[in-house]
């Protein structure tokens, strides 16, 4: 299906003075209101052109939300689709009281979820039923939002961004990308299937979970499907967490995290692996293609959340992601702006290969 363009076609080519890049957005529920920030915050800029978008889950939403505005509206018409799809997002959350801190949780300031009666009650019910169980008529807000967020039709159509999302194929254990071309309500509803709250979405007679165990996000469509070697990587798990989880609570979070980044340390290495051998000479750098890598990211603005706030859809909560994800994209776009298509940026080797098996 996709085929690697040679290092002669894989330049960082302008629309004019824009420069192209591609950009992976990882899953994570409500946290992904951080990429919405920071994809705001670089179709502000106007000085890039989005060639392709690959996402899973929660960035699978924000991919969608970014072709669908492009293709209406351009830069702005993007950032107007992000912003409402997020207000649907919070609206619908409102009536639920496993989508809400209680009253604890905001005396100590914080945006978990942990002391909330209604959060509390439906984990220990995750954890005794399957969703099967305990919502067998399969009822599901998120399906309404997307529903009235997307015109899956003219999205079908467009031509304007390559967009790519990511589920798991349950029967097979295999990655599944679903191309613009075939888009459709199932399609975004399997990226974002957590098999703990959901039953597994079927989209043409098979069974997906969520991407995110296989694929959160997948870079291997950029690499071979654009023509840019530039591929902007909206991490939202953090990497390294200095304190040893000791409680059940925290051993579950850190799990949760290193799980959802265990396929980005996989590409990372693999990526850092050929352009190891394409600097060294060992590979045709005619016919190989060079990929630069760039990371925006926030470890600190994650380092008190856990897993129960990916469930929060407080206003409040979101705008706060969102002022994150912007001040971080900001940040990285006054410190790399100009290495765009000249070299990776992102820290590869200190970040996900690890010192030992670094290049000296």
């Amino acid at each position: 299906m996709y085929k690697t363009l040679p290092q002669g076609q894989a330049d960082n080519k302008k629309a004019g003075s824009k420069k192209r890049i591609a950009i992976a957005l990882q899953g994570g529920g409500s946290h992904g209101a951080f990429s919405w920030g920071v994809l705001d915050r670089l179709l502000e800029d106007g000085r890039f052109e989005i060639e392709g978008l690959t996402g899973t889950s929660a960035g699978g939403m924000n991919a969608v939300a970014v072709a669908q505005g492009l293709m209406k509206g351009g830069a702005q018409g993007a950032r107007d689709e992000l912003k409402s799809f997020w207000e649907k997002i919070s609206e619908s959350g409102k009536n639920s009281p496993l989508n809400h801190r209680g009253a604890i949780d905001k005396a100590l300031g914080k945006y978990t979820m942990y002391h909330s009666p209604g959060f509390v009650v439906f984990d220990y019910l995750s954890r005794m039923f399957s969703p099967y169980e305990l919502n067998p008529l399969q009822l599901d807000p998120l399906k309404d939002v997307i529903a009235n967020s997307f015109d899956f039709e003219a999205l079908r159509q467009f031509k304007g961004t390559k967009l790519y999302l990511c589920a798991t194929h349950v029967r097979t254990g295999k990655l599944r990308i679903f191309g613009l071309d075939e888009l459709k309500i199932e399609c975004l509803l399997a990226t974002a299937c957590l098999p703990t709250i959901h039953s597994a979405v079927k989209v043409d007679g098979e069974y997906y979970w969520d991407g995110g165990f296989i694929g959160n996000p997948v870079f291997f469509p950029l690499i071979y499907d654009c023509e840019t070697p530039d591929i902007v990587l909206v991490q939202l798990n953090p990497t390294v967490r200095d304190k040893l989880p000791t409680s059940a609570r925290e051993i579950g979070d850190r799990l949760n995290e290193i799980t959802n980044n265990a396929s980005v340390v996989r590409e990372m290495r693999a990526i850092s692996f050929i352009s190891d051998l394409i600097d060294d000479g060992l590979l045709d750098a005619k016919k190989t293609k060079r990929v630069f890598m760039h990371l925006i990211e926030d470890e600190e603005a994650f380092s008190e959340l856990g897993w129960s706030s990916k469930l929060n859809t407080e206003w409040e909560f979101l705008t706060h992601l969102f002022e994150k994800g912007r001040t971080a994209a900001d940040k990285w776009i006054k410190a790399n702006y100009d290495n765009i298509g000249k070299k990776t940026t992102a820290p590869v080797r200190d970040h996900f290969v690890g010192e030992k098996w670094s290049k000296k």
